[in-house]
């Protein structure tokens, strides 16, 4: 009997720590679920699966985030800058901020509110100089802007030794996560050489290795590796293969940012050089 107290104390506990491992469990399945439709540019199912957050003990943040970046890629960029904006004021992790700020600065690049835009970017490089996706958000928005086109380089090549600094040693995130952000910055460091006029073999080997390090399983990415082709074919002045990689991007993902991107952008492969 000496035990009961005792009992009284272990048992409730291990019941809690039990629904507790339960519904990280299930936090764990959303949070995979809502990234397979992500790979596959479902936006509309991602966020059908986001809203099974809300019953899954994740923090208010967590469902936020997830749902401005859904809301993003769907176009629906008032409700993207709630969500992302509620989400960082919630949000106490400093990396997760410095990536909920990231989003919210996409969110502000297409909306062409380029001054905002860049400070998200320039504040998520001061709070994680080592992480790739300031650096390259940086470099995409100077790009898409316009404007003095050397500026763009600097942003694009840290993005690139940022990430290949990550594939040389361990990373939190797997082998093809690692890849596929290593493509991202290729493919925005190959536009900004396009822009300022660098060595054609150059730009083509750079395009090359993002799409290969890329593959086909994730559409939104595959969206944006050839629609930043496209802009820096275009740069180039081959408007043909623009045209191809445009078409390509809407086609591969049409709901998403970069095939609507694409989609806008093809009249202009048309244009005389």
């Amino acid at each position: 009997m000496r035990f009961l107290p005792l009992l009284l104390v272990i048992v409730p506990l291990a019941f809690f720590l039990l629904a507790g491992t339960r519904r990280a469990a299930r936090k764990l399945r959303i949070i995979q679920a809502q990234l397979a439709a992500y790979r596959k540019a479902d936006y509309e199912a991602q966020l059908k699966i986001i809203e099974g957050l809300r019953g899954s003990g994740a923090e208010p943040h967590d469902y936020l985030f997830f749902r401005g970046a859904a809301c993003y890629q769907l176009g629906r960029l008032d409700e993207a800058e709630r969500a992302l904006r509620r989400g960082l004021s919630l949000e106490t992790n400093p990396s997760l901020r410095t990536v909920c700020r990231d989003e919210l600065g996409r969110v502000l690049m297409a909306q062409q509110r380029w001054d905002e835009a860049e400070a998200c970017f320039r504040e998520c490089i001061a709070e994680a100089p080592q992480r790739s996706g300031g650096h390259r958000a940086l470099a995409e928005m100077l790009l898409r802007r316009g404007g003095d086109s050397t500026a763009t380089l600097e942003p694009a090549q840290s993005a690139v030794a940022a990430d290949r600094g990550v594939t040389a040693r361990r990373s939190a995130l797997g082998k093809e996560d690692n890849a596929i952000n290593l493509s991202e910055s290729l493919a925005i460091l190959a536009w900004a050489l396009a822009a300022n006029q660098a060595d054609r073999h150059e730009i083509e080997s750079t395009l090359d290795e993002a799409f290969r390090l890329c593959g086909v399983t994730t559409k939104p990415v595959l969206a944006e590796l050839h629609y930043t082709a496209g802009r820096a074919q275009l740069a180039l002045g081959n408007a043909g293969e623009s045209r191809r990689q445009f078409a390509c991007a809407a086609e591969i993902d049409p709901a998403g940012t970069y095939g609507r991107l694409s989609q806008s952008a093809l009249p202009t492969a048309d244009l005389p050089a």
